[in-house]
């Protein structure tokens, strides 16, 4: 594990089950975080989460970071990408140290944090993300930053996250093959909840649901500490299966007739008809728009439920009772989904997206905000605002707490003619291009 920061140019790759996203950041003297290049693909090597055709996403990780690139005229050889799947786990876990001369140092500080790193993670598991929650100097609680704090015994209140060294390692082969020499990955329920929370909202406490197409990620926060990151096998492609299943008709058509006229509100009764394509030269046949919206309902309620679930399991359902609901993915856009979010899992919810803007805007003191993230000219503000892009602008933030795992290796050799040929290009020019 490194405690690593991101150069000032890096690109966000965000390997998805239905899509591959990438955003290339740029840090300005100023702090400020501005994207200079955007790129999307389809994504069909990765199934919740996990790389099942490696040569595949490999050609769609390359294809994309090209256009970013071109996007960006500049290349790009350090990355930060989300890691996800069920095979995350968490614990919350404690470790300390003992402060001979009665204050507490950086020596103090780690080996407080590798205590609590001193458990059985199991096999086939590797540790991702070290996360302090808080620090006891001498039982005193709630201190942040406790260097230089008075005091004979220093305890740390941790939040472990562990990956399957399987997937860990696929994903990172398909990435750097890419020719990409540094690479960092963040559990991607953490990336989410970069780019929808700030600071207060994690102090209030609350609850953020990461809806994809595969998966669902979950992170709580509670007075401001992550107690809780997990990932579950639903999303918004359930729906799609039990559309088409219950209609019988084309699984292309039941995503057109989710993102159409899908909602999950019971109580309205919209009696109206629709068309639904037939298969295989079946004639069409026709489906009222409530019938419809109890088929979607079904999965989504069951979506929260298991969530619900799951905070139970790890003695968290009084936590989260005291926590606000926020919805962002591609799956939260749904019609009526935060009443049914709020209904399921009893706190008040709503739908968030990221923070994008044109420009950057300035507080009292006339300075703008370190973690805003603005865009260069020529880049769609629009589309990085959409919650199906908030894991690659929550890639972007450069603040991410506690520690990131980097992974560094040499070029790889088998990048296309095409990727060769346009590096050598921008370098030679010096990227003015």
């Amino acid at each position: 594990m490194t405690k690593a920061k991101l150069p000032e140019l890096f690109a966000a790759i965000d390997v998805g089950s239905s899509k591959i996203a990438v955003c290339i950041g740029h840090f300005r003297p100023d702090g400020r975080l501005e994207i200079v290049g955007t790129a999307r693909h389809p994504s069909s090597g990765v199934q919740r989460g996990i790389v099942v055709d490696m040569d595949r996403t490999v050609r769609e990780v390359d294809e994309t970071l090209r256009r970013a690139e071109s996007s960006a005229k500049a290349p790009i050889e350090d990355a930060v990408a989300n890691l996800n799947g069920d095979h995350l786990v968490c614990l919350n876990v404690t470790g300390s140290s003992v402060t001979h001369k009665g204050e507490v140092t950086e020596k103090h500080v780690k080996q407080a944090l590798h205590t609590a790193q001193a458990v059985n993670v199991g096999a086939g598991k590797e540790m991702l993300h070290v996360l302090p929650q808080e620090y006891i100097v001498d039982n005193q609680g709630g201190i942040v930053q406790p260097l230089e704090q008075a005091g004979k015994r220093l305890d740390a209140h941790v939040h472990l996250v562990m990956a399957s060294s399987n997937a860990e390692q696929n994903l990172t082969k398909c990435i750097t093959k890419c020719r990409l020499r540094n690479l960092q990955l963040i559990a991607s329920p953490l990336a989410s909840a970069n780019a929808v929370l700030d600071d207060a909202s994690r102090e209030l406490g609350v609850c953020v649901i990461d809806i994809g197409h595969d998966t669902t990620g979950v992170v709580l926060f509670v007075g401001g500490e992550l107690k809780h990151t997990g990932v579950l096998t639903w999303g918004g492609r359930r729906v799609n299966e039990d559309i088409a299943k219950s209609l019988f008709t084309p699984p292309q058509a039941a995503a057109q007739l989710k993102e159409l006229h899908g909602s999950v509100a019971g109580h309205e009764l919209d009696e109206s008809e629709i068309r639904v394509p037939g298969v295989n030269g079946q004639p069409d046949s026709r489906i009222t728009k409530s019938a419809l919206s109890q088929i979607i309902r079904a999965v989504y309620e069951r979506i929260f439920i298991e969530i619900a679930a799951e905070f139970e399991r790890h003695n968290l359902s009084n936590d989260l009772a005291s926590t606000r609901i926020v919805l962002t993915g591609g799956g939260s856009k749904i019609k009526n989904l935060a009443y049914l979010a709020s209904e399921v899992l009893g706190r008040e919810a709503y739908v968030e997206h990221p923070k994008v803007c044109p420009t950057p805007t300035v507080n009292a003191n006339g300075n703008s905000a370190y973690d805003q993230i603005s865009v260069a000219d020529g880049i769609d503000t629009a589309t990085l605002n959409d919650p199906t892009m908030a894991t690659v602008v929550g890639l972007l933030r450069k603040r991410v707490v506690g520690r990131i795992k980097t992974h560094r290796s040499r070029p790889a050799k088998t990048r296309s003619v095409t990727g060769k040929a346009t590096r050598s290009i921008y370098r030679w020019l010096g990227g003015n291009v």
